[in-house]
């Protein structure tokens, strides 16, 4: 059954930009303080944390419905994570091509049938970033790929339903995995799982063709 979209104001953006000045460029991430007039009165900054790359992720399911699992020390957190094969893609790839590029280079792995899983924003009240989510089976070896410099990974294979207990644990708690697991999941039990369909197209075309309105914004910071 077709779901009707949730209701939206007829107005809904409250807010008038000043001004808008970088404070901070590297080649991941940028931060810019934006001026703002709320039309109910109010006024002052906001800062948005900008990311250059595309958050993509895949639960990758082996023959033994297990998923594949990456752990690796997480500099910000200061703490151990386990994961499912991830990273980030720039601008002149595609979610699809960055992540089958990390599911081998983290894993060593490459698959036969891939497959749109969810998208969402991670920390939309602060970021612009945007995470696509994949679902990949017929697991082979892949060759020729190899972890970055600054990885030292380990490799885990585990039952999705013993994943969804270290989720609810609090044992597992990156975000991409979490997400992953639970729409998952929820495919699983038999909730329909229909993208819209310029959404799904989304995860097969490169970033640099379609940035999104919050990304958008920068490039005014750009042309400076």
């Amino acid at each position: 059954m077709d779901l009707k979209p949730l209701p939206r104001p007829e107005h809904p953006n409250p807010y008038t930009v000043l001004d808008r000045r970088l404070v901070y460029d590297s080649t991941w991430i940028r931060v810019r303080e934006d001026r703002f007039r709320h039309r109910k009165g109010a006024t002052g900054p906001y800062a948005v944390c900008g990311f250059r790359r595309t958050a993509c992720g895949v639960l990758a399911l082996d023959d033994e419905d297990r998923v594949v699992l990456v752990g690796q020390w997480r500099y910000p957190l200061e703490a151990y994570s386990w994961e499912i094969p991830e990273g980030g893609g720039d601008e002149t790839e595609s979610p699809f091509e960055a992540i089958r590029r990390e599911l081998a280079e983290e894993a060593g792995l490459c698959a036969q049938v891939w497959e749109p899983l969810c998208f969402y924003h991670p920390s939309n009240s602060s970021t612009d970033e945007e995470a696509f989510l994949f679902l990949a089976t017929g697991l082979s070896p892949s060759e020729g790929h190899h972890a970055e410099d600054d990885e030292e990974l380990m490799h885990h294979r585990e039952p999705v339903a013993d994943c969804l207990r270290r989720v609810l644990s609090g044992e597992i708690t990156d975000g991409l995995t979490v997400v992953a697991l639970l729409a998952f999941q929820a495919r699983r039990s038999g909730v329909p799982a229909v993208l819209d369909a310029a959404l799904a197209e989304r995860f097969f075309r490169r970033t640099g063709e379609h940035p999104s309105d919050g990304r958008a914004r920068w490039h005014s910071l750009d042309a400076r």
